[in-house]
């Protein structure tokens, strides 16, 4: 067994190693590497791959573990110097506590701004930054995947706690601990599967002198530092599967597989990086995690770059109770001495900095949601152009709690017919604090890996409530609206002609006329926003004077007559402003109440206030017992730290016959008519779409290619009223008469060139009618079929929007359609072949 000084040489040898193969040697020349009784079981559990291979499935969910950890560490050991015990009364009770006590300086528990990194300096953010850090070395993006070293200078442990701290799966560490994020004992073993070949990761620690002076020792070595790696072995001798291990040689003579981790006596180490100059910054205690050659898809670049892991980490981990400091300390980097580490305290944090330069007026806005009983705050986050893509990439929606994100739904959430905002699906963000929520419903909703929402019935009503808050949002309204006139008013215009060629091919075919819809674009879809642009920005107040019913007096009771079969929506007015329920610190407070006899029952389903610009909606649906007839109570109920009384608006809801949505008058419509002639749609669907032609000088513009045919988006439905489940769609369709075998074919010259762009374009717009109108026969069967509901959820979340076939399927086409259209009006009537009765051969 080697001495103090050789374990000590060691572990530093093994820190400064940046690939496996310099690993693996370090450790046969050692003895330890095939030296199988000094190997332990991960969690002393041989099977333990059937819980670590269960865990994240992308590499940079799993590295924010732990991040997540380290702060933990820094909480616990801020908590235990100071003599608390992290499960008594004395603790804190929440990770903003535990942050306002500890890192807040002078702490006034009844201060709004108590706990939050957002209200601090940023000398303040990065001193206290220094106390993790996160830094990349090895090799560069060309030429193999990085190495990260996690450091913190939190609580540590003791090489004898190594079994029951790091190297734990199932014990119940934090469990009872309710200032701590990591409560599953195993979200930090999720970056095995992206550690190299052999799932390397260092371990290093040393447990803060001063807790030992306080709480004691248990053990000689408690003031030592230990160390392991951990591995992964291949299945052998019988077994099905691989295993994980980690070095304990300490004792291993005489218990083969049982032994303790290397430790030596060191006052310091060096393991904090300094700019861009790793394990350089000597540290008394804390801990170092170190995992090699770490499979980071996606953003093995500089770390610091807009597409590296940054970015990443922010959307992740958007609301960071402590600041992480990121160090690129590889070679293959170049840049100026500044530009080699950064502070990252999470999205929201980054958005509240620079607001102006990156959100539209009026936003970010909330509403909130309740859901089976469960309450949670939505923030909508609208972005100027082009400026979403510094802070995400395919998330649209994303699910936190307690400032890490849990789930996501992806964007083009927002493209699905029931949002309806296809123009806004590149430049939003919503995040959905679920903080609040119980264990249970956590358990409903999120995998223990955190980094993906389990299906149910849960998520599908979740989902539900989110379409219905989007699709009534009234500034994402005006917003799509005036991005939608920014890029296709001007050639709308010359639109009309295309649309009067395409009504007169569907009137010559019968099929055609029978299959497609007849009808014309919304009227004027851009009179309404034109009028509310001339408006003053909105001004609202942090705390409200007023919150009313819509054209009434406060205190005026609402009557609201609802179909049995639709939501009941109530919209309040106020002078509140757009973050009034969504804020961090002094917000609104919101609440639903059903009046049954002589008590209030909170109500448990609900979508708002979804306040924007003075205007919040509320939408309520019907119990599923109800009958037509009742008539159902309930009062709002809106408070904050300001009022002593709180705002009361109460409203009935009386039941009505069952309606179907007309989209448009509450009058019976005429039965459509088969005959030719004038005629409206004859199908719920799809209206006639709005044609845009697409060159080559604006490919950039509207995200196309050479190989781009169609892109479709869609714009609301043909209701002026709103949209509807039942109302035809409206779509603009972007064709590309710049698109390569368009051009090919015309440079061929086979053809007028006028007649081959007018193929082209009106084939295409015939494909993707077809596509729309299948679309809408599969879901119409579906709801006739009265298919599960989580069957339809798991289909609409996991297949691409139609939008997005429509754009796979006509580049598919492309290069076929000209030369299939040319063959075919070439056929001619074959003439019948006639064999003669008895012909010899």
């Amino acid at each position: 067994m080697m001495n103090e000084s050789e374990a000590r040489q060691l572990c530093l040898d093994l820190i400064r190693a940046d690939s496996e193969d310099e690993v693996v040697r370090l450790l046969v020349d050692a003895g330890f590497w095939n030296d199988d009784a000094a190997w332990r079981y991960y969690g002393d559990y041989e099977n333990n791959y059937n819980t670590i291979g269960n865990q994240q499935g992308r590499p940079e969910a799993a590295l924010v573990e732990k991040l997540v950890n380290a702060v933990d560490a820094r909480l616990m050991n801020e908590c235990l110097v100071r003599g608390i015990d992290p499960e008594g009364p004395e603790a804190p009770r929440s990770i903003r506590e535990a942050v306002a006590r500890f890192f807040d300086g002078d702490y006034h528990p009844e201060s709004p701004h108590a706990g939050q990194v957002k209200n601090w300096s940023d000398t303040r953010r990065r001193e206290v930054a220094h106390g993790i850090t996160l830094a990349a070395t090895g090799a560069g993006a060309r030429t193999g995947n990085p190495c990260f070293t996690i450091c913190d200078c939190g609580e540590g442990q003791t090489p004898q706690r190594f079994p029951d701290t790091f190297l734990s799966l199932t014990k119940s560490n934090k469990v009872r601990i309710p200032f701590v994020q990591g409560k599953f004992n195993m979200g930090g073993t999720g970056v095995f599967e992206f550690c190299g070949k052999q799932g390397l990761q260092l371990i290093v620690s040393r447990r803060n002198p001063k807790i030992l002076d306080v709480w004691g020792q248990s053990h000689p070595s408690d003031s030592q530092w230990g160390f392991t790696i951990v591995r992964r072995e291949d299945p052998k001798q019988g077994r099905r599967s691989s295993t994980y291990t980690y070095l304990a040689p300490v004792g291993s003579d005489k218990s083969p597989c049982q032994g303790g981790v290397l430790r030596f006596t060191a006052l310091t180490m060096p393991i904090f990086p300094d700019g861009r100059t790793p394990y350089c910054r000597e540290c008394e205690w804390g801990t170092l995690i170190k995992l090699y050659e770490y499979a980071a898809s996606g953003f093995k670049s500089n770390i610091l770059m807009k597409d590296g892991l940054l970015s990443r980490v922010d959307l992740l981990l958007p609301e960071l109770a402590l600041p992480v400091r990121l160090h690129e300390c590889r070679e293959a980097y170049k840049g100026h001495t500044g530009s080699f580490d950064t502070t990252v305290s999470g999205v929201s944090v980054r958005l509240e900095d620079d607001r102006a330069n990156n959100l539209e007026e009026g936003f970010p806005s909330s509403c909130i949601i309740n859901a089976s009983g469960e309450r949670m705050t939505a923030t909508i986050y609208a972005f100027k152009k082009g400026k979403a893509e510094t802070y995400r990439k395919h998330e649209g929606i994303i699910f936190t709690v307690n400032g890490q994100t849990h789930g996501h739904l992806t964007a083009d959430f927002f493209a699905r017919k029931a949002v309806g905002l296809s123009y806004l699906a590149d430049s939003m963000l919503v995040m959905v604090d679920c903080t609040g929520f119980t264990p249970r419903a956590r358990e409903l909703l999120f995998m223990t890996s955190r980094d993906r929402l389990r299906s149910g019935d849960f998520r599908a009503e979740l989902e539900q409530s989110l379409e219905l808050m989007l699709k009534q949002h009234n500034g994402l309204r005006d917003l799509k609206e005036r991005r939608r006139r920014e890029q296709t008013e001007a050639k709308l215009a010359d639109s009309k002609p295309l649309e009067q060629i395409l009504e007169a091919l569907l009137k010559k075919s019968p099929t055609l006329a029978n299959l497609f819809l007849h009808g014309s674009r919304a009227t004027n879809p851009f009179k309404t926003f034109r009028v509310r642009q001339e408006e003053k920005p909105y001004q609202g107040k942090r705390f409200p004077t007023f919150f009313k019913f819509k054209g009434y007096d406060y205190g005026r009771e609402l009557v609201r007559e609802t179909p049995i079969n639709m939501r009941s929506r109530i919209t309040f007015e106020t002078d509140a402003a757009n973050d009034y329920f969504s804020r961090a610190s002094e917000k609104g407070e919101f609440c639903l109440y059903r009046l049954e006899e002589d008590h209030r029952a909170p109500q448990a389903a609900y979508v708002g206030p979804n306040l924007h610009n003075g205007i919040a909606t509320l939408s309520v649906p019907l119990p599923d017992n109800c009958q037509v007839g009742d008539e159902l109570n309930f009062v709002a109920v809106v408070t904050d730290p300001s009022r002593v009384d709180p705002f009361e608006n109460r409203f009935s809801v009386r039941v009505n016959n069952e309606c179907t949505p007309s989209g448009g008058t509450s009058r019976r419509r005429t039965p459509p008519s088969r005959e030719p002639g004038d005629q409206r749609e004859i199908s719920a669907g799809i209206s006639l779409p709005n044609i845009i032609e697409v060159f080559e000088n604006d490919w950039e513009k509207y995200k196309f290619d050479k190989f781009t045919a169609l892109q479709i988006k869609h714009t609301g439905t043909s209701d002026e009223n709103g949209d509807t489940e039942d109302t035809n769609a409206v779509y603009d369709f972007y064709i590309n008469l710049d698109n390569l075998y368009l051009q090919m074919e015309l440079k061929a010259g086979h053809r007028d060139s006028n007649l081959t762009r007018a193929r082209f374009k009106y084939g295409m717009v015939l494909i993707g009618l077809a596509l729309l109108h299948d679309a809408e026969r599969e879901r119409t069967t579906r709801q006739r079929k009265h298919v599960d509901c989580e069957d339809v959820r798991v289909q609409e979340c996991e297949e691409d929007n139609i939008e997005q076939q429509v754009e796979k399927l006509s580049r598919a086409i492309a290069p076929v359609l000209l030369p299939l259209i040319e063959s075919l009006a070439d056929l001619e009537e074959e003439p019948p072949v006639v064999f003669r009765l008895g012909e010899g051969t």
